[in-house]
Parts: structure tokens; sequence; C-alpha cells
């Protein structure tokens, strides 16, 4: 987490082409299913833009 204690992070897995954004902020948890990387993307660096998050947004990659 940054110094505003909010995070944005991309869950993709490698067997789908779904991903899936996490923005968490104040301890509070919201999900973004998006169809695809390019969408999750988008939504992530939307997300740092209205959180103020200039560090970014993380990528995790799961495996079954």
């Amino acid at each position: 987490m940054n110094a505003s204690g909010a995070e944005v992070r991309i869950c993709r897995r490698d067997d789908a082409s779904e991903c899936e954004v996490v923005v968490i902020v104040r301890g509070q948890q919201m999900s973004l299913k998006c169809r695809d990387y390019n969408e999750a993307v988008k939504w992530a660096r939307i997300e740092c833009k209205t959180y103020n998050i200039a560090d970014g947004f993380n990528v995790e990659r799961k495996s079954r």
C-alpha cells in the first residue's frame, strides 16, 4: 500500500483471458471483472488517477 492507504492491482490467471482489477481503499475492497488484460489495464489506470496513486498498479499472475 502507498502513503494514501490505497492500492490497485490486476489479478491475471494463466488459464483464462478474463482479469480482475482489485481496488483497496481505507480497508474496503472493490473488484472489477474485465474481459481481457487490456481492459483491466485501462480500468486500473483510471482507478489510480481517481485515488491519486502515483506508484501505479501491480500485476499478480495466478496459476491453477
